[in-house]
This record gives C-alpha cells, sequence and structure tokens, in this order.
C-alpha cells in the first residue's frame, strides 16, 4: 500500500511536468465575417495567461498544450473560442456592436468598459465616418447617434455644420461640443453668415480615425472641464500593430456629385412683367415687362418679343435655368498609410490627398495630411507613445448666402433678380462691352431696368476670386511610468498651431475693369494652444476580492490664443486694374483689425475613482477644480475658481440575479450620474482696460509694432461668476435573445444657471456693454436606441439600428428685470430666449396682426390696411412665428450581410423646428416660386375681372383679411366708401373692390417692403435617405494569391434623396446661413447634391 501511494504521488507531481513538456504549436488565421483578415486579435490560451496577437495578414502561432482551448477576442467582435486542435485553425469573429465587455474610451483618453459606465455614451468605428465622404466629421455623424441634432449649412461640401448634443444650454451661442483629436482639444467654430469657409476640422484625414465616441451628459465630460459644458467629441487615430515586416494600406475614392434639383422649385408659365401683359413699342410689337425683375407677365407660350438690349427672342420657358451654373462636382481622396512593428515598438505612417470641385461654381477644396504615430516600451517601467500631424488645405469660393453678397448669391439671383424667362447662355455670353471687352455692360446703378440683367453675376463668377489656405500642426506626447503593479504615473503635453490666410480679389465694373468696385483684400491668424498634464493611477490591492477600486489623481494647464490676426484692404479701387497689392489701392489702406489674439489659461487639478462591487456595482467620484484667467480681474480678485463634482452609477442586475432571471433576458444594467460642469467666457472680456494691437506691416504675421489700445466699450462686473450646469441622468440598456435585442434608454435634465451674458446698454452710459450672471436655462430629453439582429445564420445576417431623441427646454429665468434676450436676426425676424418659453422662438415685427372681433367667421382674420405703393397691404405687428428647436430626431440603420457581401442603409429624419426661408419671402413677392401659380388663371382658382385698363382677366385673387376698422377706399365708381371691419370677400361682393392681380395679391406677402415675413415661416421636417452603401470583400484564398492581406470595393450613395419634405416649393431643408446653434434662416440656399462613390482598399 505505501509503494502504491508512493508510485501516486510520484505520479501527479511529474505528470504535470510531462504533460508541460509536450506543448505543440497551433497555428492560424482570424477574418470578419466579410472575410477580412483582422490584425491585433488577442489569442489566449484559455485558463492561463500564454497569449499572442495575430500578425497583419491575420495569422497568429502560439505554443499551447495538446488539449488548450483558444480563446480569440478583439474590439468590436464577438469573443470566441476554439479547441486547440491539430490542423490549422480558420477562425471567423463575427462583429458585435453589443459587446458586454466592450472597452470605449473615455474622458482623458481613460479606456472604460461601457458596463462599468453610470452614464450613456455611444462609440463608433472610424470607418463609419470615413466611408460617408464627408469632408467634416460632424456631417458623417448624421442620424446614427441618439441625441444628436445636425443641420447642414449651404455654404458648399467644406461648410461647417451645426452639431447639438442634448438640446441647446446656452444662450450666448456656445453650444456645441468640443472635439478631442487624440488629446488635442478643438472648437467647431461657427462661420461667417454670408461665406462658409469651414473649420479646422475639415483639415483632418478621417481614414486615419479608430473610433469615435460620443460623451452627451455632464458626468461624461466633468474631467474635462468647463470647455466640455456642451458635450464632446473623442476621435482617437489609428496607431501602429505588432506584425512581421511593414504593412500597407491603400484607399482610393473616387466620388461624383449631382445636382439634382435647384434651392427651391420656380414655376415655369409666367415671365418678366407685372401686369400680364406685354408692353407695346411703336409697331405693335411685344416688349418684355424688365423693370423690377418680377415674373408676373404673359405665359410664355414661344410668343417674339424685345429683350432690354433691343433683340427679339422667343418669349419661351427656361425651365432649368436656375441649375445652369451647377456642375457635376468631382471627388478625390487617396490615402496610403505604412506600418509597422515588433513587440517593442511599433508606429503608423499616412499621407492623404483630397481633392474636390464642388457643383457650385468654382467652389473648390484640396487638402493635403501627414500623420505620424508612434508607440514604444523604454524600459520594463517605461512606455512612450506620441503623434504628430500636418495639414494644409485650400478653399476657394464658398457658396455666398444671403444679401451681403447679392452679385454672387447664385440662388438669391434666380429668386429675386431673374425673371422665369432669363436665358443664362444668352446673357452670360454678352455681359462685357467696351473696346476689347474690357466693360461690364451695365450701369448697375440702374438694376431696376437694364440693358444687360445679370451681368454682374456673370462677371463675378468669372473674375472675383475669395480663397484661405489654412494649414494646421498638432502633436502630442505622453509618457507612462509603472512603479508597481497597482501605481502608475502619466505625463502628456499636446499642442496645435492654426495658420489662415484669406486673399480676396475684385475687378472692378468700369472701362478697362477700372473702378471703385476693385478691391484686394488680405488676413489671417497664426493661433497656438497647448496643454500639459500630469497624472497618477491608482489601482490597489483591497483586502475583500467583492471590492475593486481605480483612482486617479491629475493636475492640468491649458494655454491659448498666442498668436495674432492681421487684415488689411484697399480703398477706393484699384489704381491698376487687375494688380493686386495692397499698395496698389486709390485711396488709404484700411488696416484697422491688426492685433495680439486674446489669450487665455486655464490651470486644473482633478481626481476621479472608480469602484466596484461584486463586479455588478459600478460607481464613479469625480471632482475638477479649475482656475480660469478669463474671470480674474486686473487687480488679482475675481471669481476664477470653481469646482465642481460628479457621481455615477451603474447595477449588472443580471449579474446579481445570475441564473434566475428568464433566459430570454441575456444583459441588463440599470445607472444614473448626477454632475456639475463650470464654464467661463472668453479673455478680456470683463476688464475695461487696455488690449494689444498691433499696426499693418506690409502683410507680415509677425514682426509687427505693437500698441496698447484702451478698450472702454465694456462696463466691468466686478462679481462676475461662472455658469454652472446641473445635470441628472437615469438610463437602462437590457439586451434579449442572447444579444439578438438590446434597449438603450436614457432620460436627462439639465439646469444651466448663472449664464455670462452680454448685453447692450444705454449710449449715456459711456460705454456700449455690459457682462452679467443672468439666467436658469432648463433642458430635458428622452433617448432610445434599439439594436435587433432579426436574422442570423452562416451566410446571412440582418442588423437593425434604431436610434431616437426628444429635447424640451425652458427658459425659467433670465435675470432682474430680463424677460427677453435676443440670439440671433435676420430679415427682420429674430431669434430669442424669453422667460416661460422655450429656447428659440422666432418673432418678428412683421407678422400678421390679427383682427378682435366677436364675429368669430372674422375674428383672428389678417387686418388689411391702404398702401402707398400697392392698393393695400396686411397691417404689419408684433408676432410669435416659430421654434428652431426639433421635436424629434430619427435615425434607422439597416446592414445586410451575404457571405462576402454587404449592403447597409440610413433613414435620418428631423421632426420639427422651424425655419425663416427669405427665398420663399422674397420669391413670392417677385412671382418667381412655384407656389405662386395658385389664382393666375381660371384653372387654378383666379376671377374673370376687369382692369383698370378695360382689360378682360381671369386672375383676380382676393386676399382672406379684414378692413382695418375706419378704412376708407375709393370704389371702381370713384366714390369713398368705408370699409372698416368687412372681409376683402364681403367688400368685393358688394362691388366696393376690385379683385386683386397676382402681383398685387402675391406682393402683399412677399414683397420687400410690405410683406409679411410670418408668411414664409414653416415646420422644416424631413425624413432622408442619408446614405446606401454595397461592399464586397475578396475571398482570404483569392487576396493571398494576389499577395495581398485584405482587398475590398464599396459603393456608397450619400444625400440620395428625401422620402418626405414639410417646406412648400421643395425647398431644401437643410441650407442654413451659418452654423450657429441660433441659425433659424436660409437666404439664397443651396441646390440639392447626391453623392456617389467608389473606394477600393487594398492592403499589403
Amino acid at each position: 500500500m505505501r509503494r502504491i501511494l508512493f508510485l501516486a504521488t510520484l505520479l501527479t507531481f511529474f505528470v504535470p511536468r510531462l504533460w508541460a513538456q509536450e506543448k505543440k504549436v497551433v497555428t492560424g488565421t482570424v477574418k470578419d465575417a466579410n472575410g477580412t483578415l483582422l490584425p491585433g486579435v488577442t489569442v489566449m490560451e484559455k485558463g492561463t495567461r500564454n497569449g499572442v496577437m495575430t500578425a497583419a495578414d491575420g495569422s497568429f502561432s502560439i505554443s499551447v498544450q495538446p488539449a488548450a482551448t483558444l480563446v480569440f477576442s478583439f474590439m468590436g467582435y464577438e469573443t470566441q473560442e476554439a479547441a486547440a486542435g491539430n490542423g490549422a485553425l480558420s477562425i471567423v469573429l463575427k462583429d458585435d456592436a453589443k459587446s458586454l465587455n466592450e472597452v470605449v474610451v473615455t474622458a482623458l483618453g481613460i479606456k472604460r468598459e461601457t458596463r462599468k459606465l453610470g452614464y450613456a455614451m455611444t462609440e463608433l468605428k472610424g470607418s463609419e465616418l470615413a466611408r460617408t465622404n464627408a469632408i467634416n466629421p460632424v456631417a458623417a455623424l448624421q442620424g446614427k447617434v441618439a441625441g444628436v441634432d445636425i443641420s447642414g449649412a449651404a455654404g458648399g461640401p467644406q461648410a461647417a455644420n451645426r452639431i447639438v448634443l442634448r438640446g441647446a444650454k446656452s444662450l450666448n451661442g456656445k453650444d456645441q461640443p468640443i472635439f478631442v483629436i487624440d488629446g488635442v482639444i478643438f472648437e467647431n467654430e461657427t462661420a461667417d453668415d454670408a461665406v462658409n469657409f469651414g473649420n479646422v476640422l475639415k483639415n483632418f484625414n478621417q481614414d486615419e480615425f479608430e473610433s469615435v465616441s460620443i460623451l452627451k451628459g455632464a458626468a461624461a465630460t466633468a474631467l474635462y472641464g468647463s470647455r466640455a459644458i456642451n458635450g464632446a467629441v473623442l476621435i482617437t487615430t489609428k496607431k501602429g500593430v505588432t506584425r512581421k515586416g511593414l504593412g500597407v494600406d491603400v484607399s482610393q475614392t473616387v466620388q461624383f456629385e449631382h445636382a439634382y434639383r435647384a434651392p427651391i422649385a420656380l414655376q415655369n408659365v409666367y415671365g418678366a412683367g407685372t401686369t400680364g401683359f406685354f408692353n407695346k413699342d411703336a409697331d405693335n410689337r411685344n416688349v418684355i415687362q424688365w423693370a423690377g425683375s418680377n415674373s408676373f407677365g404673359p405665359k410664355m407660350e414661344g410668343q417674339m418679343a424685345r429683350l432690354p438690349n433691343g433683340e427679339f427672342v422667343p418669349y419661351s420657358a427656361m425651365p432649368d435655368n436656375q441649375m445652369y451654373v451647377y456642375q457635376t462636382g468631382k471627388y478625390f481622396n487617396t490615402n496610403v498609410a505604412v506600418e509597422g512593428g515588433t513587440d517593442k515598438a511599433n508606429f503608423r505612417f499616412s499621407y492623404s490627398r483630397l481633392d474636390n470641385n464642388s457643383v457650385e461654381p468654382n467652389n473648390k477644396f484640396a487638402r493635403n495630411s501627414f500623420s505620424l504615430r508612434s508607440s514604444a516600451i523604454v524600459s520594463k517601467w517605461l512606455s512612450a507613445e506620441g503623434g504628430i500631424t500636418y495639414s494644409f488645405s485650400n478653399t476657394l469660393n464658398p457658396n455666398r448666402q444671403g444679401g451681403d453678397y447679392t452679385t454672387q448669391n447664385s440662388g438669391r439671383k434666380w429668386i429675386y433678380i431673374f425673371p422665369r424667362n432669363y436665358d443664362p447662355a444668352y446673357w452670360s455670353a454678352r455681359y462685357l462691352g467696351g473696346p476689347g471687352r474690357t466693360t461690364l455692360q451695365q450701369d448697375l446703378l440702374n438694376d431696376i431696368n437694364p440693358t444687360h440683367p445679370g451681368a454682374d453675376y456673370w462677371f463675378s463668377l468669372d473674375n472675383d476670386r475669395w480663397e484661405r489656405d489654412e494649414r494646421l500642426l498638432m502633436g502630442n506626447m505622453s509618457l507612462t511610468a509603472t512603479a508597481t503593479d497597482w501605481l502608475k504615473f502619466l505625463v502628456r503635453g499636446n499642442f496645435s498651431n492654426e495658420q489662415n490666410t484669406d486673399d480676396r480679389r475684385e475687378l472692378g465694373w468700369g472701362p478697362n475693369f477700372g473702378g471703385s468696385r476693385g478691391l484686394y483684400a488680405i488676413s489671417g491668424t497664426n493661433r497656438t494652444q497647448y496643454t500639459f498634464t500630469g497624472m497618477a493611477m491608482f489601482s490597489p490591492r483591497l483586502n475583500n476580492e467583492d471590492f475593486t477600486l481605480d483612482v486617479n489623481l491629475g493636475a492640468e494647464t491649458w494655454n491659448s490664443g498666442i498668436g495674432n490676426q492681421y487684415s488689411a484692404r484697399t480703398n477706393g479701387g484699384l489704381r491698376i486694374p487687375g494688380q493686386y497689392t495692397i499698395t496698389n489701392s486709390v485711396g488709404p489702406v484700411d488696416a484697422s483689425n491688426n492685433k495680439m489674439l486674446a489669450r487665455k489659461q486655464i490651470n486644473s487639478i482633478f481626481l476621479s475613482g472608480s469602484l466596484s462591487y461584486k463586479n455588478a456595482f459600478f460607481l464613479d467620484v469625480t471632482g475638477r477644480n479649475d482656475w480660469s484667467s478669463a474671470l480674474m480681474y486686473p487687480g488679482g480678485g475675481g471669481n476664477y475658481s470653481y469646482f465642481y463634482p460628479s457621481v455615477s452609477g451603474a447595477w449588472e442586475f443580471t449579474e446579481t440575479f445570475k441564473g434566475s432571471l428568464p433566459a430570454a433576458i441575456t444583459y441588463g444594467k440599470l445607472r444614473a450620474s448626477y454632475a456639475v460642469v463650470g464654464g467661463d467666457t472668453d479673455p478680456y472680456q470683463l476688464n475695461s482696460g487696455y488690449q494689444m494691437e498691433q499696426l499693418w506691416n506690409s502683410g507680415t504675421s509677425t514682426g509687427m509694432p505693437l500698441y496698447y489700445l484702451y478698450n472702454k466699450d465694456i462696463f466691468p462686473n466686478d462679481n462676475l461668476k461662472p455658469s454652472m450646469a446641473n445635470s441628472i441622468e437615469f438610463g437602462a440598456d437590457v439586451r434579449f435573445l442572447n444579444n439578438r435585442l438590446g434597449v438603450d434608454v436614457a432620460y436627462y435634465k439639465t439646469n444651466i444657471k448663472n449664464q455670462i451674458l452680454n448685453l447692450d446698454v444705454a449710449v449715456e452710459s459711456g460705454v456700449s456693454k455690459r457682462f452679467i450672471n443672468a439666467g436658469n436655462f432648463q433642458n430635458q430629453g428622452v433617448e432610445i436606441a434599439i439594436n435587433a439582429r432579426p436574422i442570423e445564420n452562416k451566410d446571412f445576417s440582418w442588423d437593425v439600428m434604431l436610434n431616437g431623441s426628444r429635447n424640451t427646454n425652458k427658459i425659467i429665468s433670465l435675470g432682474e428685470g430680463i424677460t427677453t434676450y435676443e440670439m440671433g436676426e435676420d430679415q427682420g425676424l429674430r431669434v430669442i430666449a424669453q422667460v416661460g418659453k422655450p429656447y428659440g422662438v422666432i418673432t418678428t415685427n412683421y407678422g400678421y396682426t390679427p383682427y378682435q372681433s366677436t364675429d368669430p367667421s372674422k375674428n383672428g382674420k389678417p387686418v388689411i390696411t391702404t398702401s402707398s405703393s400697392f392698393p393695400y397691404q396686411f397691417q404689419r405687428g408684433y408676432a410669435e412665428v416659430g421654434n428652431i428647436t426639433p421635436d424629434f430626431n430619427l435615425g434607422l440603420n439597416n446592414n445586410f450581410s451575404y457571405k462576402n457581401f454587404s449592403l447597409g442603409f440610413l433613414l435620418q429624419a428631423r421632426i420639427g423646428g422651424d425655419i425663416f426661408s427669405a427665398s420663399h419671402q422674397y420669391g413670392t413677392g417677385r412671382g418667381t416660386v412655384e407656389s405662386t401659380l395658385a389664382g393666375r388663371d381660371a384653372a387654378s382658382g383666379g376671377l374673370a375681372w376687369t382692369d383698370n385698363e378695360g382689360r378682360a382677366r381671369n386672375d383676380g385673387m382676393i386676399p382672406d383679411g379684414v378692413f382695418a376698422d375706419g378704412t376708407t377706399i375709393r370704389t371702381p365708381s370713384g366714390a369713398e366708401q368705408e370699409v372698416g371691419g368687412m372681409t376683402y370677400q364681403e367688400a368685393y361682393e358688394a362691388g366696393y373692390v376690385k379683385p386683386l392681380s397676382p402681383y398685387n395679391y402675391y406682393s402683399m406677402i412677399g414683397d420687400w417692403g410690405i410683406g409679411i415675413r410670418e408668411a414664409s415661416v414653416f415646420d422644416a421636417s424631413y425624413v432622408a435617405l442619408r446614405e446606401v452603401s454595397v461592399g464586397y470583400t475578396f475571398p482570404a484564398k483569392m487576396v493571398e494569391r494576389w499577395k495581398l492581406t485584405k482587398a475590398r470595393v464599396l459603393l456608397v450613395g450619400r444625400n440620395l434623396g428625401y422620402l418626405y419634405n414639410n417646406l412648400p416649393d421643395d425647398i431644401n431643408p437643410e441650407s442654413l446661413r451659418n452654423n450657429k446653434t441660433s441659425a433659424f434662416s436660409e437666404y439664397g440656399g443651396a441646390p440639392f447634391v447626391r453623392n456617389m462613390a467608389l473606394t477600393v482598399q487594398l492592403g499589403f
């Protein structure tokens, strides 16, 4: 018996070691469902720490025990296990958009498991943005994330878009999220009202985006401080991977852009004129009434008629004349990336060249971008990571908007200036005259009755040039020191430098292109910011294994506004036409905006702690204190120090009740958070002291003499405090049927108090502005995201993702004695914040005045009065006419996969939210828009009548309104008659008034002088087919024969059309004048453009 026990003991001691000596090598490849080989996949021997990562070609080789089980894991894919076996393994990982152990990037670049987060966040793969081929990454997010409201702008493909997370939060116009790109913070800056060159975001290469995280709530962004009070979009770029040799990724995209519809639908029945008839010359020949550029003339039926220049042509419709200037846009993007690395160091270098010729005339964008990212394990205790990006771009002639650039605003010309019989091919060939064709063909002071209409427009398209060069240099570096297995130290620094130069050139309109209109203007900005961060990261071992704890303690300093701006422009024309230098100015040079940029510094300390209990309860606590130079006064005082905390918690109830819940419930988590985030203001806004200026120095941006200008416009507030946003959030994430169905819901509520507002003051005070703390702005809403996989089998899968959000808000208070605060104005309308009402109310003093009567058939109808320029007009008065906030935002994404093929389409909807259309307003007054066809003949509701010239007509129109009390008119018989209190219809039936001609009727609504702006405010709801994509990944065996690691082709259509558009006359609902949060108007708009792109991606 003793011998048996002795032998058994020997066996138990030696057999495991014999097995350990009999390890075998297992090889194989890992790819995704499309057959793309996956580098960087973690391959672990289950139950051990033995593991490797797949190489760039997806291959792996690992030595394991003979009966081992291998575990394959990769972010964004389901973890999979496989027995080691005897042959080579071929592993196919399935996409898993909702992996339970998904790791995401959160504030300050800290990686966390989503299951442990007590707030809502969304992470997208960088490829989701890159495949849209949108120059600005904001546009690429449209419809893909709950709680994100994105609106387009009309400046062209490079234009900056508006993005708002969980509703507007600020009354001072600064309520868009920050963008954090590899740790460097950028703002989605607002663009000029009329000329939208875009902002710095267009200078980044989206092909190099690895992931994009959207942090919407205050708890998610608290560690970023006051700059992230409106949320944050975190972008992490790609880095090198461990592999054998060098790897090369190449992608080439060719895209064509087609303008398939004008910014607004125009009628093609009636041409130039106001009376519905031709004028006649001495020979009784037809003469077109061109005066005033109206389109209330005769029907266009091919009659011969004389043009303003004396020639006779057929008077015919030009159905597509407003599309004449648009061209087929072309987009080319080449991206080449080289990467390599060992287990000690890696790198990735990329170069991208993008060229885009827009559909807009002479609107171009070109960009070159270089980036390098590298990391290294310097020693056992020290690692380093860094990157640098350099980009330079050129934007030429953005699409002009509004009335400030009447000559260059294409949309406005066709709506307001050109009648519907205008032949662009004819007039564009005749805009020059004089000796050598060096003079504009018309006297622009006679725009009411020109001899060569549109000459200024064609001249501008061919000769004017407004160009911007931009250069961006961005870098980051971090060092991580591991002191123990529970203590690390991080030191990180980053910087960015932006240099922009504008060059504007315009020829004169006089002989030999001379005259006062000639212009040369140059301006530029050189701006630098930098940040240094230090952080200690603790992960102490606790005696109780049920608890885990992570603590981060850090300090940070951020400096911005280091640099200057300069500008100069000629005055009174160019002495030598076409010679574009500042010294060529006829008059004194205007160089009044040269100055050092206002500098700002924020110093901070912060603390964050994460505690978990039994891997089911998770608690996060943060605290941050900022010291802002913007809130410090010259004497050193002020409320420049402010602290704000956050706390969030999550309970994974499926872990607590494991095994006792219904089998259909795969995963469930409840979460809640409370957070406070502080905010400051721009630098030098609080002091009535001196500000640094510079003198013009021949166009150079450095070396300018400095001087100090006394700033006496601001009344100082010695007790200005930081604004504070207090936010709560509750949510749940529940998944069913083994992750085949998932629902994520969130409710949030934010109160922003003590906002820093800039108020105008009486001139008698000696200053123009004062800053105050005011207000309580409440914002709340709900979000829902549903993910489902209705079908899944060996070869086919179908994924559905639905997201939706609804946000409501209210102005609780504005401050003592303040009930209204104006946030924007255009064409006589304002968007305001008013106590007791929602944010973004649109008001005007040019609204309908409702008639007050006890007669319900008359009460509330518009009041009609007599007019000095027209027979009658509606009485204009103050009115609240709309609200800019949408009721709902929705997105529906479907992705199908069959073997190596993929198909996806995205629907995006914005329900509610009003806009003012100046195009509709003035197009109505001019008779150009399609909706003005109503009433112009008997078939469309016109009445038979005889005008004052004795001509029989069938286009009489009756305005729906009531004459103001006391109104006296002259009847057709010449008698005076009081009609006060009568409707126009009643007065007509009594014989007191005649029907109105279409010109007079529509002028009551849309004429610039007497029109009703309220009539052109509309609900801008729409449903868009935002994206359709078809892809094919070539099989691995075929790719290997080609000596490649991957090969894929992708066909993508963007902005393919609108399934529903609530706006009249097919107005483009995404053509706002700018990307400000308070933007509410369009004027000229942009054409409807769809894009079709082919992308080829290869890996070597």
